[in-house]
Order: structure tokens, then C-alpha cells, then sequence
């Protein structure tokens, strides 16, 4: 095969179309697997539509066993700063590039206006799902604002934005804010932007939490995602054990804590977990102001990269300065000390609904 014949290839069999809005964007998924279909359909049953007169990007998934596309020409896209594994090769074209995951073998299409999956998509319906967030991620970014490796959540139109550094429990944190009523804006991705009223506006993707099984275990809302004889392994497990444990499951939070996604909010306060889970101190929270702590501001950073085309032509490499200035129009919290999802969680909720904090 060659990029021609996929796309061909994909237009002629991806027949069984589906409507997301994205609160006013929407994407029109085709493809040729009702198996796949039905998958969707599932993790986005909250943001199904069934027709459109306006679709702002078509995206089509191709599911097939067949080779997709020679060996050679590839280029290795080497891996963000801190990380090591190769995940993904690039092939660049003149009208475009395929982004090939190692992995799984699921090739990803930006050629020209095109947004086309192909490969095994029913083994790796996450990577469907990433395909399909990343083109409002990218609507999103496209004109201003930054990405942000963060977590956001809101209560009572007040939105709180979360970020650490990978094993920090950022998505843990998160859903405990949920079981105590918050509304859930986006995990792991937020487009954050000055607002015209001179504060910040945060924007999230569809992307529902991917939980370990230790924050499984304590968070009953969530057992009945895993196996019961998953869930007894688990139980038996060290709390260290379970920590670094490399299985995740996704966590559909409306039904599991009676809450809503909401995909924009005003930000009114951002955390940044630098907390230590040996550490046998309870967790504090401490008032910062973005240019004391620029190596906590960079935790947050998050370039755009070859999934975000349109928007990396913006904003290239992402930079301390541009974070550090937004983060100046909300309120900038550290939290510290030892690990406590639940009071943590409780001490935020009082300081973002106008209660008090530590200086």
C-alpha cells in the first residue's frame, strides 16, 4: 500500500458514520467496523448527537489486518524530554505525514485536510479516542492560549486546574473533587487562555480519567470497573506494589459520582502536586507566585507536537515564560508534604469556594 491507496481506500469503505459535539464542535466520525462503532459510541454517550448540518471535521478510522505501509522512510520520533521509550515513527509526504505507533501498528493520517486511522483499530479503540481528541484539542489551541499537562475540574462555574509530575496522582486528586461534587472539565489536557474579563478561560477535551488499580481499590464509586478477580489481586497487593503498578482503566465519572463533563470553565486556581508519598508529614498547601518556582511551572508545559499540527506551527517549543504569565491572573498553589487524596482534596474545595488557606 501507499498513502494514496489509503486514503482511497478508508473514503470507499468507512460507511457507518457518528456525530460528536464538543460544545459546538463538531467531528463526524466514519468507518468501516461496527465493532469499533459501538465502542465509541459507548465513551461518548454523553456528547452523541444524531445528525449534523454542520460538521467542522470529518475523521475517518479504517479498520484492517492488511500491511499498511512499507518499512522504509520512516524517520524514529524521538521521545519528549524525561522519557525514554520510542513510541511513535514519522513518515513525512509533500502534502502531509503518517504518524505509525510502534506498539500497535495503528497508522495516524494528516494529509492535507484528511484525518484518517487505519490499521487494527478494534484492539486499540484508546488510540481511536486520542485520534478523535486531539482534532478539538487542536481546533482549541489552534489561535491562542497553551496546552497544558494538567487536569481541570469546577464547582459553582469556578474551575481549578491540576498538574505534577507523572505518578504525582493528579487524575486520583481529580476524582476525589468529583465525589465531593465538583464537575469534571477535562483529564490530563487543558487549553488554558487569558479571558477578555482579565482572568483565565480553561478549555478540556473528552478524555475520561485512566486510573490505577490502587486508586481503584480505595475509591469505591470505581470497583466495579475491574474483575472481581482482578480487584481480589489487587486487594492483596502492597500499597507500594499497587503504586507503580502499569495497568490503567478508564474511570466514566457521570456515572460513577453523579457529576457532569463540562469542558469549559473560568480558572480560578491552579495546583501543582509536588507532595511526597514517603513523606509522613499531612499535605500543605502554600500560595506561590509563578516566577519563584519556574522548575513546578515547567511540570504543566506541554508542546504541542506532530499530533497537534496545526497548532505546533503556532507555538513550536513550549516555553516557561508564556505558562508562568498566565499563571499570574489566578491563584497559584503548591501542595507539599505527604500524600492525603482526601483532605487534600477537602482543603481545596474550602479555599476555591472562598474559605481560608495557609499563607
Amino acid at each position: 500500500m501507499n498513502i494514496e491507496t489509503c486514503l482511497v481506500a478508508a473514503r470507499q469503505a468507512c460507511d457507518k458514520p457518528l456525530f460528536l459535539n464538543f460544545d459546538g464542535f463538531v467531528i463526524q466520525f466514519n468507518t468501516n467496523s461496527s465493532t469499533l462503532l459501538r465502542e465509541l459510541q459507548g465513551y461518548y454517550q454523553h456528547f452523541l448527537v444524531a445528525d449534523s448540518a454542520k460538521v467542522d471535521q470529518l475523521v475517518e478510522g479504517l479498520e484492517t489486518p492488511d500491511k499498511i505501509l512499507p518499512a522504509e522512510d520512516w524517520q524514529i520520533k524521538q521521545p519528549d524530554p524525561g522519557k525514554s521509550k520510542i513510541k511513535e515513527h514519522l513518515l513525512f509526504a509533500a502534502e502531509g505525514k503518517v504518524v505509525r505507533k510502534v506498539q500497535t501498528g495503528v497508522h495516524l493520517f494528516f494529509i492535507n485536510d484528511r484525518r484518517v486511522c487505519v490499521g487494527p483499530l478494534e484492539d486499540n479503540p484508546n488510540q481511536v479516542v486520542n485520534f478523535i481528541n486531539n482534532m478539538h484539542l487542536d481546533r482549541l489551541l489552534a489561535p491562542q492560549g497553551q496546552l497544558f499537562h494538567a487536569s481541570g475540574v469546577c464547582a459553582d462555574g469556578l474551575g481549578l486546574g491540576m498538574a505534577g509530575q507523572s505518578g504525582k496522582g493528579k487524575s486520583t486528586l481529580a476524582l476525589r473533587l468529583l465525589q465531593q461534587g465538583f464537575d469534571l472539565v477535562s483529564n490530563d489536557r487543558l487549553v488554558v487562555q487569558a479571558s477578555s474579563a482579565g482572568g483565565l478561560d480553561m478549555f478540556g477535551i473528552a478524555k475520561y480519567p485512566r486510573v490505577n488499580p490502587g486508586t481503584v481499590i480505595n475509591q469505591p464509586e470505581l470497583v466495579d470497573i475491574v474483575t472481581p478477580e482482578n480487584l481480589v489481586r489487587y486487594q492483596a497487593m502492597r500499597p507500594d506494589a499497587l503504586w507503580d503498578l502499569e495497568e490503567k482503566y478508564d474511570a466514566f465519572v457521570e456515572s460513577a459520582f453523579d457529576c457532569k463533563f463540562k469542558l469549559t470553565a473560568s480558572m480560578k486556581m491552579f495546583v501543582i502536586l509536588n507532595w511526597d508519598r514517603n513523606d509522613p508529614s499531612p499535605p500543605r498547601l502554600k500560595r506561590a507566585l509563578p516566577e519563584s518556582c519556574p522548575e513546578l511551572v515547567a511540570t504543566v508545559m506541554k508542546s504541542p507536537g506532530v499530533m497537534l499540527p496545526v497548532s505546533a506551527a503556532r507555538i513550536g517549543e513550549a516555553k516557561v515564560k508564556p505558562y508562568a504569565d498566565l499563571l499570574k491572573n489566578c491563584e497559584l498553589l503548591i501542595l507539599s508534604g505527604g500524600v492525603d487524596f482526601d483532605l487534600a482534596a477537602s482543603e481545596i474545595k474550602s479555599l476555591l469556594l472562598g474559605q481560608s488557606v495557609n499563607p
